[in-house]
C-alpha cells in the first residue's frame, strides 16, 4: 500500500539559508520514499503545475527509472484511486473537510508530528476533534513522548467540549509511533576519512573530539551551558576539542555562543563550522570521537542527529529528554543524562502571556527552557568515561550502529509507513458499512455555498418556476462578443465557458420558457451550472428572468 505525497517545495528543501529539523526530516523521508517505496509510480499531490515539476524532478534524483505523476489540488477526487494522502506535518481540519466534498471514505489522511509547542500546532491538533477526522486517519508520532503530548491535547479538548456542549462521542485519528529514519549506509561512510578530516581541522593525535551538530539556538534547541561546563571540567585532565557544526539565525545569537564559550569553557579548543554545507558536515562527522546533544527545549519532539551519530558509529551523550528516550539506550549506545523541569502549574503565566501575544513564540519557548535543568555532574562523568576508555567508545559506537540499522534505517521506516497505510485502508473499507447520510455529503460548516450563506443579500429569490426570455434583437455573434469582454469574467471560471453559456442562451428560446424546462432540456449538464449560467446571461442583458407564470407558445 502506498500514498500520494503532499508536496510543497519548501517542506523538503535543505539548501536554503536557515534549514530546520523538519526540512531535514522531510528531505530524508522523500528521498527514501523515492528509493524504497513499493510503488513504481510515485504520486505527488500539488497545488500547482510548477510544484508538480519539482516533485517529479526530486523523485528522479533518487529513482531515475521511475515515472512519477502528480494530482493537482483541483482534481483532488483522484486521490480515491490512491487511497491515502500523506503530508509531512500533522493532518489538519481543512484536509478533512476537503475530503468531505468527495465522501468521508474516499481516502485516508496521514501526517507526522514535528514541533508541538507552537500555538499553531496545538490549535491545529485540538481543532481536529470538531472537524471531519475519521478513524482511518493517522498522525504518525515520532516518539512516545510526542504521542503523550498529542493525547493530552486531545483529552483537554474533549473535556472542554463535554462541559461546554455536552458532547459524549469523539473521533480521534490513529496515533502510531514510528521514528524518523536515517540513511545508515551513507552515514556510516562518513567516518572513513577520519585521518584526513582531523588533519584538515588541525586536530592532534590524542585529542578528544566532541561534536555537536545542528541548529545553534540556545533558546529554541539546546542551551550550550551544561555542555560547556562539563567539557571545561574534562579539559583539566584531557586535551578537549569541541566542534559545533551548525548555523545561527543571526549574528547576535552567534555572538552569544562565542561569549558563553569564552566564559564557560576557556580551556577547550573550539571549532565552529558552517553546518549548512554537506561537505562540512561530512568533515565534522569524520573528525569526532563522541557526539553530544543536550536538548532541553519543549519545541523538540524527536531529535534526528543522535541516530545519525549512532549510524556513523559514534557513541552519544544526550539528555534523557523527549524523543531521545526512545532512541538512545543509556550505557549501551552512549549515555543519557538526567533532566529536571519545573512542576505542572508553574507555567500558567508563560502560557497566558504567549496566548495573549504578549510574548512571541521564541520568547515563550526560551523562557520555558530556563526551567529545565541538565545534570552537569552526570554529563561530565559520561565524558570522562568515554575520554579515558577508547574500547568503550568503540563498543558503544558499534552498538549504536547496529541499533540504527535494525530500527532507524529508512528501509525499515518506509516499510512501516506502508504497513500503516495498508492498515488505514482496511479501517476505511470497514467504515464504508456506515456511510454518512446523503444529506451530509460535502458538508463543510465553515465553507458553505455562498448563495446559501448570503441568501439574505438579494431582494428577489430565484425559482425554477420563473420564466426566461431571450433579449430581443440579439444573435449568436452578439452573445459571444459580450461574453468575450474581460468584465464578463468567463475566462476566470474553470467550470463555465462561452460555448456553455451560448448553449443555455439558445435553450431559453425567443418565446420564453421556464427554468425547469431549461433544466430538463439540459440534462447532460450540472443543474447548478445551468442555473448559474442563466443568471450570468441575465447580468449581461442577454436574457430576462421574470416571475411570470405564463409562457407564450
Amino acid at each position: 500500500m502506498t500514498a500520494a505525497i503532499h508536496f510543497e517545495t519548501e517542506a523538503y528543501d535543505v539548501t536554503h539559508g536557515k534549514p530546520m529539523g523538519r526540512h531535514f526530516a522531510g528531505h530524508g523521508f522523500l528521498s527514501a520514499f523515492a528509493r524504497y517505496s513499493s510503488n513504481d509510480v510515485p504520486v505527488g499531490y500539488v497545488s500547482k503545475a510548477k510544484i508538480g515539476d519539482d516533485f517529479c524532478s526530486f523523485i528522479r534524483q533518487f529513482r531515475p527509472d521511475s515515472s512519477p505523476r502528480v494530482i493537482p489540488a483541483a482534481k483532488a477526487g483522484a486521490l480515491k484511486h490512491v487511497g491515502c494522502l500523506f503530508t509531512p506535518s500533522p493532518i489538519n481540519a481543512a484536509q478533512t473537510w476537503q475530503r468531505e466534498l468527495h465522501g468521508p471514505n474516499s481516502w485516508s489522511l496521514c501526517g507526522v508530528n514535528h514541533t508541538l509547542s507552537s500555538a499553531r500546532a496545538m490549535d491545529g491538533l485540538t481543532g481536529l476533534l470538531t472537524a471531519a477526522v475519521q478513524p482511518w486517519d493517522a498522525i504518525i508520532c515520532t516518539s512516545t513522548a510526542s504521542r503523550a503530548v498529542i493525547e493530552t491535547l486531545f483529552a483537554r479538548e474533549e473535556e472542554h467540549l463535554s462541559r461546554r456542549l455536552g458532547a459524549s462521542r469523539f473521533v480521534r485519528p490513529q496515533l502510531p509511533v514510528i521514528p524518523l529514519g536515517v540513511d545508515c549506509e551513507a552515514q556510516g561512510r562518513r567516518t572513513e576519512r577520519r585521518d584526513e578530516a582531523r588533519s584538515s581541522l588541525g586536530i592532534e593525535p590524542g585529542d578528544f573530539v566532541v561534536l555537536f551538530l545542528g541548529r545553534l539556538s540556545f533558546h529554541a534547541k539546546a542551551n550550550p551551558a551544561p555542555m560547556y561546563l562539563a567539557l571545561e571540567r574534562l579539559a583539566r585532565r584531557h586535551r578537549v576539542v569541541l566542534i559545533e557544526c551548525g548555523w545561527t539565525a543571526n549574528d547576535q545569537i552567534a555572538q552569544a555562543f562565542s561569549e558563553a564559550r569564552a566564559k564557560l569553557c576557556p580551556a577547550v579548543r573550539s571549532i565552529v563550522l558552517d553546518g549548512r554545507s554537506g561537505d562540512v558536515r561530512d568533515t565534522a562527522w569524520a573528525a569526532a570521537d563522541v557526539f553530544c546533544s543536550l536538548s532541553d527545549n519543549i519545541q523538540e519532539t524527536f531529535g534526528l542527529t543522535p541516530i545519525e551519530a549512532m549510524a556513523a558509529g559514534l557513541p552519544v551523550v544526550v539528555t534523557d529528554w523527549d524523543g531521545y528516550k526512545d532512541t538512545v539506550r543509556s550505557g549501551i549506545d552512549g549515555f543519557a543524562v538526567p533532566t529536571m523541569a519545573a512542576p505542572p502549574g508553574a507555567g500558567h503565566h508563560l502560557a497566558a502571556r504567549h496566548a495573549l501575544e504578549v510574548d512571541s513564540y521564541d520568547s515563550y519557548i526560551g523562557q520555558a527552557s530556563t526551567a529545565i535543568a541538565v545534570d552537569i555532574d552526570a554529563t561530565a562523568a559520561a565524558f570522562e568515561r568515554l575520554a579515558t576508555d577508547p574500547d568503550l567508545r568503540r563498543r558503544m559506537g558499534a552498538n549504536g550502529a547496529a541499533r540504527a540499522r535494525e530500527r532507524f534505517d529508512w528501509k525499515i521506516i518506509i516499510k512501516a509507513y506502508e504497513e500503516l497505510w495498508q492498515e488505514l485502508a482496511e479501517l476505511r473499507k470497514a467504515g464504508q458499512s456506515a456511510p454518512s447520510p446523503e444529506s451530509m455529503r460535502g458538508f463543510w460548516p465553515a465553507r458553505p455555498d455562498p448563495f446559501d450563506l448570503f441568501a439574505s443579500f438579494p431582494s428577489i429569490p430565484f425559482s425554477g418556476h420563473y420564466v426566461v426570455f431571450r433579449a430581443a434583437d440579439i444573435d449568436d455573434a452578439e452573445v459571444l462578443e459580450r461574453l468575450s469582454l474581460r468584465v464578463a469574467l468567463v475566462n476566470a471560471s474553470p467550470d463555465i465557458s462561452s460555448a456553455f453559456l451560448l448553449t443555455v442562451w439558445k435553450l431559453a428560446g425567443s418565446q420564453g420558457t421556464t427554468v425547469r424546462n431549461i433544466l430538463a432540456a439540459h440534462q447532460g449538464a450540472s443543474p447548478a451550472l445551468t442555473v448559474r449560467a442563466l443568471v450570468w446571461l441575465a447580468k449581461f442583458g442577454l436574457v430576462t428572468i421574470t416571475p411570470e407564470t405564463t409562457v407564450s407558445q
